[in-house]
């Protein structure tokens, strides 16, 4: 069959487009398959969806809505496919976890339940030869009216998916620029997390399970990243980097004997970390990472079931300063019911601990996680009964409704005091790189690689990042009573006056 996998676009934007690593990997499998694949990235290529339908004349089209503000895009795409009677199949995070308020929507006909490498191609099988949808495992679908949820009974060994054949992309268009690397690209190396977070998605898409793929897959595909498109450097988007010492070790072992060089970074834990860990990873090339800490409440933390210990992970940041590791601590203020106190431990915490970068989100619900399930039963938050609803509400990335006690107002002048001062903060003496530089580099480089698109889409998202740049600027500056009343100055350097 001729595949057309379209990648839908959030017009929610803060970064560069990541490259679509997981319908690289299905298109890559459904190639081995014999299938004709074309792969469609609405985040980095322009031409409408009509052009590339007419052009390609797909069998079927596959679509990718990874987050919520991806939706209006991915539904729009579907509608596109719809027109001309072409069956339409989604996939990703998020449809994962509301199979059937996406099938509720007229404009899918299957969701593909988590990973697709297997479960796409069982599908275009069953299609194709008559038979029933019931024996594709890791599929949703419409039978009589109802939705039909049938869930693969185990998640499938990573070696049994590819080495990813990029070509079906221009690489290219995917470099990001961070700290002296101008053609850094993303690759993945393990799926899912150990972690139970109530606030996290991953629990409920994952199942809190961790799994490795095989790491010369990760070498073999960055030598050709290297030999083709000489990259310069690389992030591992894994929600985990490794779980455990043994595998650390493992794949530092692998990116040691390649020969590659490469300068890289990764999500860690920091209850996983210790200097043995954290060399070996500066020796294979690791040079950032970055690390959830979440709440400087001792109550929270066992809430949210994150259970880190903070002297444990001020402890790591600091080795990885010694060690020469860039650190971003990432936190999360506004949770339900949250008090003022409660905060004012996590601004302590945020401005004791030495990291590089510090993020303070604004909690907002996500589809399939035990918070969200607890204030929905509570009565704090009606279930959305439409993906569209679902939209509308407001995911980690903005402030939307606020379920805590703190006044929204603080939540936004809080949350961008972190941000801006990231970038216009006074300057660390005790690093020799000048961060602001760093942040005002990816800040022009990314306006410039959103101008190169040259259609009304890309414009439309440069002005959406001016505004929430300004915006940001905003909060950050024109409350000081507030940054007062938490004890937030530009003129020290969190982390330093200790």
């Amino acid at each position: 069959m001729k595949v057309l996998l379209v990648n839908s676009v959030s017009y929610y934007v803060k970064q560069k487009a990541a490259i679509p690593l997981g319908l690289l990997s299905l298109a890559t499998c459904l190639t081995q398959k014999g299938h004709t694949v074309k792969v469609y990235d609405r985040a980095v290529e322009g031409g409408g969806v009509d052009k590339q339908i007419r052009s390609f004349a797909p069998d079927i089209v596959g679509v990718s809505s990874l987050g919520i503000k991806s939706f209006r895009d991915a539904e729009k795409v579907s509608k596109a496919a719809k027109k001309r009677n072409l069956p339409v199949v989604w996939g990703g995070h998020v449809p994962t976890l509301i199979p059937e308020l996406v099938l509720k929507t007229g404009v899918a006909d299957y969701v593909i339940l988590g990973d697709g490498e297997l479960s796409f191609p069982a599908l275009l099988e069953a299609i194709e030869g008559g038979k029933p949808l019931r024996s594709v495992e890791g599929l949703a679908y419409l039978e009589n009216s109802s939705a039909v949820v049938h869930e693969a009974e185990e998640p499938a060994d990573l070696a049994r998916f590819p080495v990813i054949d990029f070509r079906f992309v221009d690489p290219a268009k995917y470099f990001w620029r961070h700290k002296g690397h101008e053609r850094m690209l993303h690759i993945y190396s393990s799926k899912g997390c150990i972690g139970d977070c109530t606030y996290c998605y991953c629990p409920g898409y994952s199942k809190c399970r961790w799994r490795a793929r095989p790491a010369e897959y990760c070498v073999e595909e960055l030598k050709t990243l290297v030999d083709q498109y000489n990259i310069d450097g690389f992030y591992f988007v894994d929600d985990l980097f490794a779980p455990n010492k043994r595998r650390v070790i493992e794949m530092c072992d692998k990116l040691i004997e390649s020969g590659l060089r490469l300068e890289w970074s990764c999500d860690m834990r920091t209850d996983i970390c210790d200097e043995e860990i954290l060399r070996k990873m500066y020796d294979a090339g690791c040079r950032w990472i970055f690390l959830g800490l979440e709440s400087g409440s001792p109550e929270r933390q066992r809430a949210i079931k994150k259970k880190l210990d903070y002297e444990k992970s001020k402890e790591v940041i600091d080795l990885c300063e010694k060690i020469g590791i860039w650190t971003t601590a990432s936190f999360v203020i506004g949770f339900p019911d949250e008090g003022e106190e409660e905060l004012r431990q996590t601004i302590k915490l945020i401005n004791e601990v030495r990291a590089d970068v510090k993020v303070a989100a604004v909690y907002g619900p996500m589809p399939g996680s035990e918070m969200f399930r607890s204030m929905v039963s509570a009565g704090m938050l009606p279930e959305p009964s439409s993906y569209a609803e679902w939209e509308k509400l407001a995911i980690i990335d903005e402030v939307g409704n606020n379920y805590s006690r703190i006044p929204v107002l603080d939540l936004k002048v809080i949350s961008n005091f972190y941000l801006f001062s990231n970038i216009a903060g006074p300057k660390d003496e005790s690093r020799k790189e000048d961060k602001k530089g760093v942040w005002f580099k990816r800040l022009g480089g990314l306006a410039a690689d959103i101008l190169k698109r040259g259609n009304a889409r890309a414009f439309f998202i440069l002005l959406l990042s001016a505004k929430e740049f300004f915006e940001m600027a905003f909060y950050a500056l024109m409350f000081p009573g507030i940054r007062k009343k938490y004890g937030l100055s530009y003129r020290i350097k969190p982390g330093k006056e200790n």
